[in-house]
């Protein structure tokens, strides 16, 4: 994680690397099932995706809401 810029999420309060998301104040995640952005295509390490810096926990709660 060199230097990159984290947001926090207006919707689901998750971190997020600001330069992953087409929105400024939502993460990639919510931006797509809000507004139908491009998503991460999300690899989870640590709990945390290696592309965007969401929480895996605030994904699967989300993805839970979602279906």
């Amino acid at each position: 994680m060199k230097n990159k810029t984290i947001n926090i999420c207006d919707e689901c309060e998750s971190e997020y690397f600001a330069d992953s998301s087409k929105m400024a104040n939502l993460c990639p995640n919510c931006s797509h099932y809000l507004y139908g952005y491009k998503n991460c295509q999300h690899k989870f390490e640590n709990g945390r995706c290696v592309n965007c810096y969401l929480e895996e926990k605030i994904y699967k709660k989300i993805m839970k809401i979602k279906l």
